[in-house]
């Protein structure tokens, strides 16, 4: 109750209520006069409740202040809160109100007077206090706001929401490492070191004083140890920038100095692997695993997430230090099988380091996979009959297939993995496609049609594994020439351009669409060198190829012969000639190809791997950029220009 009258309740006005759709009549005023009008039609009490005890006047003037104000028409809200104020001056709502309105509008002295009225009434108003530091900050006069805010203090010294409220307020100034110096204040007048860590944490933060910011999270964790997933998310906040990654690391070191912690080891290492620092990471986690008495069980897990980034080296060791604890027999299968297959990553990446244009010949890949194929083996004899063994047969037929070209020994792998009992339906539905593309590659497309069919019509089959092979099936028709069934095929994938052999269709259904009614006769000799270089018949596949570019000249994949025929040329390791086929090929097609960003890229790499002609090799790349600048190849040029001039990529 104030000043003689029932207080007034004031409820908010919706703001779909308050929508305002501009009138047809033109002019600024038309417009702002129709607003007002509709504000004050739409303030009547059709709206709601009423919310004025007096008159339905004062209840419309309310709500047309309150539309005005949300509308950012402060200069007319202003008189209208002003004059509701007049005839109940006591009236909290309205006081607040009022002083919005001449913050918004910088009237600083009315604001600081209104302030200083309401303070007479209640001196001890923590609130109000802090509120007038506030406005007279923010009117330039900093040493009465910070007296204000010593006044706000000094009404509730002991009370930890004071000095909340005030820093809450500092903050909202931006006066941020003050903000901090009252929460520290805080703590020694309480006599409780571990208030405000939080807000405290997150104010250092944005300070940029990542080491403070870090020590309070500490706090926070040493005394709610099992919430580090908590403290995690808030360093992930800040962890994204080297300095403060660093920062953060330097002070959980100084912590750890004094004795081991395991939240803070546990933390360490999260750091460590954030900034992808691997070999830090593994130091961390033998230290982990064996204060928390895991048996194996953290190096296990941190090396499923080294190997999951791709540090296959990292991860080879974590598996083999958890099997050499050794790791629970439960678990054990697990770690050797993902030693396993970090160490034929390894292998595959020194593969591709040291031959990047070619395969390496099966004389070389067997002593270069050897060590993995022997883990592999190893596996299928300690756990016969199980998913281990069935992924380590799958994984030795894929190598026997793609590295040491033994497509029979592929073929009496793969049925192992489909005769195998712990062979669970996933793994059969990928066995059964790379099954198929063993068969093709064997020129025996009968029998992978067949297993391709089984993929299509399985319901175990992912849509991925779906789409994979009927894409399949659509390659085998435009082998043999079917190329109204493939393009039906085709259609079947393109529907959802997201999946992921939707480029891959998209890309053989348009060279389809554009060949199959210009250069009939054409596209079946092509299909048919696609299918012998399928076979590994690289040099009959080119001499198809040559005598296609020979005998259609005008055919409108003349362009794509010669991309074939380059292709095939740097596999078998000609590097010259496949020099001279990309050169041809962008000097005949350069304004019709769509090829050209790739045989630019393809001439560059033959240039610097193959012929060891760096000159020629950067000038390839750099006229890709020039001429192709928004390639998907551009980034991967810039690259190799970059490792090329010597610099760090």
């Amino acid at each position: 109750m104030c000043n003689g009258g029932p207080s007034i309740q004031y409820s908010k006005v919706r703001k779909r209520d308050l929508a305002i759709k501009k009138p047809r009549c033109g002019g600024d005023g038309c417009s702002l006069r129709i607003r007002v009008l509709i504000l004050a039609i739409l303030a009547g009490p059709a709206l709601s409740q009423p919310v004025l005890s007096q008159t339905p006047d004062r209840d419309s003037k309310f709500r047309l202040a309150q539309g005005l104000e949300q509308a950012g028409e402060y200069e007319r809200a202003a008189p209208l809160y002003e004059g509701l104020l007049q005839g109940d001056p006591g009236n909290i709502v309205l006081l607040d109100a009022v002083e919005r309105m001449w913050m918004q509008l910088k009237r600083y002295d009315q604001a600081i007077g209104l302030l200083r009225t309401r303070l007479l009434r209640a001196p001890s108003d923590v609130n109000l206090h802090a509120q007038l530091g506030s406005v007279l900050y923010r009117a330039g006069r900093e040493k009465e706001a910070d007296a204000e805010w010593e006044a706000a203090i000094a009404s509730g010294p002991s009370n930890p929401g004071t000095y909340r409220l005030v820093a809450a307020v500092l903050a909202e100034n931006r006066l941020l490492d003050h903000a901090a110096d009252i929460y520290r204040r805080g703590r020694k007048a309480t006599g409780d070191p571990d208030l405000f860590t939080l807000e405290l944490a997150q104010l250092l933060s944005s300070t940029m004083n990542y080491g403070g910011a870090t020590g309070e999270y500490l706090r926070w964790l040493a005394k709610n140890p099992g919430q580090i997933s908590f403290v995690q998310s808030r360093l992930s906040q800040i962890t994204g920038r080297p300095e403060a990654r660093e920062a953060a690391e330097g002070v959980i070191r100084g912590a750890l100095a004094d004795q081991p912690d395991l939240p803070l080891l546990q933390l360490l290492g999260w750091l460590a692997m954030e900034g992808k620092n691997y070999e830090e990471a593994l130091n961390v986690y033998v230290k982990i695993d064996a204060l928390a008495g895991a048996r194996g069980n953290e190096l296990y897990q941190f090396a499923n997430h080294a190997s999951g980034d791709r540090a296959f080296a990292v991860a080879a060791r974590a598996y083999q230090a958890a099997i050499n604890v050794p790791v629970a027999a439960g678990v054990m299968p697990f770690a050797r099988f993902g030693y396993a297959t970090s160490v034929l990553e390894l292998q595959a990446e020194a593969d591709t380091f040291a031959s990047p244009l070619r395969g390496t010949p099966a004389t070389e890949a067997v002593p270069l996979y050897g060590g993995a194929v022997r883990l592999f083996q190893k596996i299928i004899e300690d756990y016969p009959g199980t998913e281990f063994s069935a992924r380590s047969w799958y994984r030795i037929g894929v190598m026997q297939r793609e590295k040491f070209q033994d497509r029979e020994g592929a073929v009496t792998s793969l049925r192992h993995v489909i005769d195998e009992a712990g062979a669970v339906p996933s793994l059969r539905v990928q066995t059964e496609l790379m099954m198929g593309k063993v068969h093709v590659a064997r020129g025996d497309t009968a029998k992978a049609e067949a297993y391709f069919r089984e993929v299509e019509a399985a319901r175990e089959a992912l849509p991925d594994d779906h789409d994979e092979s009927v894409y399949l099936l659509a390659e085998i028709d435009y082998f043999a020439g079917r190329f109204d069934s493939a393009m039906q095929r085709l259609a079947r994938i393109t529907v959802n351009l997201k999946a992921d052999y939707a480029n891959d269709a998209l890309r053989l259904a348009a060279f389809l669409q554009e060949n199959a009614a210009a250069a009939p006769e054409a596209l079946g000799k092509f299909a048919g060198a696609e299918f012998l270089a399928r076979q590994g018949k690289n040099t009959e596949a080119i001499a198809v190829l040559l005598a296609i570019i020979q005998s259609f000249p005008q055919a409108p994949l003349v362009d794509d012969a010669l991309m074939k025929v380059g292709e095939l040329q740097t596999s078998a390791g000609f590097f010259r000639e496949a020099a001279a086929s990309y050169e041809r090929l962008l000097a005949e097609f350069r304004d019709k190809s769509t090829e050209l960003d790739r045989a630019e890229f393809a001439l560059g790499e033959v240039y610097q791997y193959g012929l060891r002609d760096p000159v020629r090799a950067q000038a390839a790349f750099e006229r890709l950029l020039a001429d192709h600048p928004k390639s998907i190849l551009a980034d991967r040029a810039r690259q190799r220009i970059r490792q090329l001039r010597g610099e760090s990529l």
